[in-house]
Formats: C-alpha cells, sequence, structure tokens
C-alpha cells in the first residue's frame, strides 16, 4: 500500500490527518550491538557456572564414605569392619616357638687378659739404657732395658767369694726381658732415671687377639654360649668391620629381670681394625635354640614410653597391653611377661590403630 492510504480528509475542516505512529515495547526492540555482546557474555558465564556445578557434584558423588570412627573406652578400642578393611588390620594367635635370639649389646676393646704382662723394674737402681720402646715388636725373652743397680753388684760381688774370673763382665746390671711376645704398648722409664723394684715400666701385648667386655641382661641373653658368632660395627656406623666369637660367660645370677651376664669376645685384630679403649656395638648369634613366646616386630607399639601389643578382644575390639621384652632376631621379639600362649594380638594395621586412637 502506498503512503497515500495512510492519508484521510477530515470532512469538517477538510484538514488532512496522517495515522499516528505505533509505540513498540523496548522488549520488542531490535537490539543494539552493545546490548547483543552483554547478553553473549552472560550466556557463557551461566554455561560455565552450570559445567562447574556438574563437576562438582560428579566430584561429591564418587568420593568413597570415610570409614566409621573409633570408640576408645581406656585401652580398650571398638572399631567398624569398614576401618578395619581401610587400615589394613589382621590378628594372629601367639604361641611358644624355638627361637635363636640375636642379643644386641655394647662394650669397650681391651687386651686379653693372657696376652698382655706388665714388666717391673727387678732391682733398685739406675736405668743404663732403654733397649725397645712404644709400638716395637718383641719376642719373647727379648731385653728391653738394663738397670745398674749397685746392691746387685756388692752381692754378685760377695757371691763370687774372690774367685775374680767368674764375675760377669759388667757387674749389677739387670735386665728386663719380655716374658711374652707382642708389642710394646706402655713405656714408663728414660735413660738415667732411677726405679724401684715393684715399679710397672713395660707393658707388652699381643695386638693380633683382643677382648671385648659385654654386660648383657640376663633376660635377653639366655641361651649365649662360648663359641657364638658376634658381629662387630662401630658406634655410629650400621656396617659390620670385624667378627668375633664368645670366649667367656660369667652369669651373676639366675637369667631372670634385672640379673646379668658378662660376656667376654675374643677378636682376631691382625688387621689392625680394633684399639684398646674403643667402644664398638656388637651383635651376638646365639646358637642354643630354646623355646619363646614371639611376636611380629609389627605387632609391637610403643604407649606412654613402654612396648605395648593390642590384644584381640572381639572380632571388631582390641585392648593395649604392656609387655615385658625379651631377645629378638631382627624380624621377631620374645615377650616375657604380659602375654599368654593362645592369645590373638593385632598383627597388622598397629601404626594406625594407635595414631586413630590417641594412645
Amino acid at each position: 500500500m502506498s503512503s497515500e492510504d495512510d492519508v484521510h480528509c477530515d470532512s469538517l475542516s477538510g484538514t488532512t490527518v496522517r495515522a499516528p505512529a505505533l509505540s513498540v515495547p523496548p522488549s520488542l526492540r531490535a537490539p543494539s550491538t552493545e546490548r547483543k555482546a552483554r547478553i553473549a557474555s552472560w550466556l557463557v558465564v551461566a554455561g560455565l557456572l552450570g559445567g562447574t556445578g556438574a563437576f562438582v557434584a560428579t566430584l561429591g558423588a564418587a568420593k568413597p564414605p570415610l570409614p566409621e570412627a573409633l570408640h576408645v573406652d581406656g585401652r580398650t578400642i571398638s572399631y567398624s569392619s569398614a576401618f578395619a578393611a581401610h587400615a589394613g588390620i589382621r590378628t594372629m594367635e601367639v604361641r611358644e616357638l624355638p627361637f635363636l635370639p640375636v642379643v644386641p649389646a655394647k662394650g669397650k676393646v681391651s687386651f686379653e687378659s693372657e696376652q698382655v704382662a706388665s714388666i717391673g723394674a727387678n732391682v733398685l737402681g739406675t736405668v743404663r739404657r732403654v733397649v725397645k720402646y712404644e709400638g716395637d715388636s718383641v719376642k719373647r725373652g727379648e731385653v728391653l732395658a738394663e738397670i745398674v743397680s749397685p746392691a746387685q753388684a756388692e752381692r754378685e760381688v760377695a757371691g763370687s767369694q774372690g774367685a775374680h774370673d767368674h764375675l760377669p763382665r759388667t757387674l749389677g746390671v739387670s735386665l728386663l726381658r719380655s716374658p711374652i711376645e707382642g708389642t710394646v704398648v706402655e713405656r714408663r722409664i728414660v735413660s738415667g732415671q732411677s726405679v724401684r723394684g715393684e715399679s710397672v715400666v713395660f707393658v707388652v701385648a699381643n695386638l693380633d687377639r683382643l677382648s671385648l667386655s659385654l654386660s648383657l641382661d640376663g633376660t635377653q641373653a639366655r641361651g649365649v654360649l662360648v663359641g657364638d658368632r658376634v658381629e662387630l660395627s662401630r658406634e655410629g656406623f650400621a656396617s659390620v668391620f670385624d667378627t668375633g666369637t664368645v670366649s667367656q660367660v660369667e652369669h651373676s645370677g639366675a637369667a631372670d629381670v634385672g640379673s646379668q651376664l658378662r660376656v667376654r669376645v675374643g677378636v682376631d685384630n691382625h688387621a689392625r681394625g680394633l684399639r684398646v679403649g674403643q667402644a664398638v656395638n656388637a651383635r651376638i648369634f646365639a646358637s642354643h635354640a630354646g623355646r619363646a613366646l614371639l611376636v611380629p616386630n609389627r605387632a609391637l607399639a610403643w604407649i606412654d614410653g613402654q612396648p605395648a601389643v593390642f590384644v584381640a578382644a572381639s572380632a571388631h575390639s582390641a585392648s593395649a597391653a604392656e609387655v615385658t621384652l625379651g631377645g629378638g632376631d631382627g624380624e621377631q621379639t620374645e615377650v616375657r611377661l604380659g602375654l599368654a600362649s593362645g592369645q590373638r594380638i593385632v598383627s597388622d594395621g598397629v601404626p594406625r590403630l594407635k595414631a586413630a586412637s590417641l594412645l
């Protein structure tokens, strides 16, 4: 239709009248460029929020349920099947079994009592000459020093009764000799020094063979016998640097709590790996098999500084019980008191059980 169709004539005035302009609501108007950009941004944000919500909902649905909490009553702990499975809790029956303990100990290196000799000045006099010094090797009967003694010279003259042809070439000279083969480890005299007959002036020792003195608790040392093998390591180091053999066992009482066992270990020292006075760690491998109530080391817990085990009271509860330990072999330990044969204990999952119960 042409524009003339919108014009009509007022019959009264003859005035030409145009049709009024229609008013369009804002919601029906064509959007501007700026408004289009805002709408697009809103749509993007709404899509991202919707996707994030769906992702969070998916994570929440996939998260496994937490194991049920424990119930602690004193030292008795009750737990659910879910907690037991989560913590890996398993139980076992304890029994008496044949046992060869490995006994740890500390000690100091010393001379073998039969392989060391203290040599005293056998006369009252003056040191004429020192023949051997610290570190020198000596044979049995070899001269260490010479001492001139006027008193001895007088006795030699008096004893000869005028037979001058039988007098020694050097009157009053006493020779100090080593009673054993070994090394001079100590010298206490110098030339020109006055000595008394009772003085110790030399110490000679066989350094090829040394000794280690150990003091063991009687409950841990049961079964240790002469001839048992011993491994030695230096303090602060785990590696074994030497071996020895139990040479002597001395009990100071019954093998019970508080008793002490004195053990001497002989060590071959040809390689000179040890020195007298050195502190070392020892592990004695007992050769006599006894019977003992044994628990695996992983079943042990320390509560308030004391060793303990969790004794199974039912399928889903256990009570912490203090125990007295004996020897061990590196994998299992003897229980002397606090546990009876036939009882069940928690053997696996002990660290998690202890941590969760706050004992």
